[in-house]
């Protein structure tokens, strides 16, 4: 079983720099470019914490046969099905029965091209089933910011939550702010500090932001 990306996200952002500067009370656009960048790195880091691409993406998945009528991809939710394979044929007698499980079905069932074995009666073989179907499918979430947007709204919450845990801590406390006023939170940096910033780590996620999300092992 094999998975690959056709065509990436062009944006992967779980959150907009509005809803942030509404989260932190800030109206001053003079951090905008530090800010875009937490963004960016909170996104990533929830990103790997859950383990999949939330953003609208293009795959093309090789996938194995059950005998079931259902066979289900592993991105989701499903968009839209380009198409279906069967060792390069095209397969069009299915329909896409769950796109937030990814599931498609066909009645006369997805073909397993596994290796027979005989004891008292014919039996497939564990582990000997062979990659039969590749589908070309787009599955995703349209972004905050975009139109038709359907992320879930835990999922951007739990990204402000990150943005604001993390841009409060780099800011307090680190010794490269030049200024600060309480009033509007405006905050002038030293060159360093928009420097040093480059990544957030999973572990930095703050608890209150891994409650809101889900956890995928692939």
């Amino acid at each position: 079983m094999a998975l690959t990306i056709k065509t990436p996200a062009a944006e992967r952002n779980l959150t907009t720099l509005s809803a942030v500067h509404d989260a932190l009370g800030i109206t001053d656009t003079t951090i905008d470019a530090f800010l875009t960048r937490v963004i960016e790195a909170s996104s990533d880091a929830i990103e790997r914490y859950c383990n999949r691409v939330f953003a609208r993406q293009v795959y093309t998945e090789t996938i194995r046969g059950s005998d079931h009528p259902i066979l289900v991809l592993t991105q989701t939710p499903i968009l839209a099905v380009a198409s279906v394979l069967s060792d390069g044929e095209p397969i069009t007698d299915y329909v896409l029965d769950d796109p937030d499980v990814g599931s498609l079905y066909r009645e006369v069932g997805w073909f397993r091209n596994a290796w027979i074995g005989w004891a008292t009666e014919p039996a497939t073989l564990p582990t000997t089933e062979a990659p039969t179907y590749t589908v070309e499918y787009t599955a995703g979430y349209y972004l905050p910011g975009e139109s038709g947007r359907n992320l879930p709204s835990a999922i951007e919450q739990a990204a402000i939550l990150t943005v604001s845990d993390v841009f409060m801590k780099s800011t307090h406390g680190t010794g490269n702010i030049k200024s600060k006023k309480v009033g509007d939170l405006s905050i002038e940096y030293t060159q360093s500090a928009e420097g040093q910033f480059a990544s957030v780590e999973v572990n930095a996620i703050p608890a209150a932001a891994r409650s809101l999300l889900p956890v995928r092992y692939l």
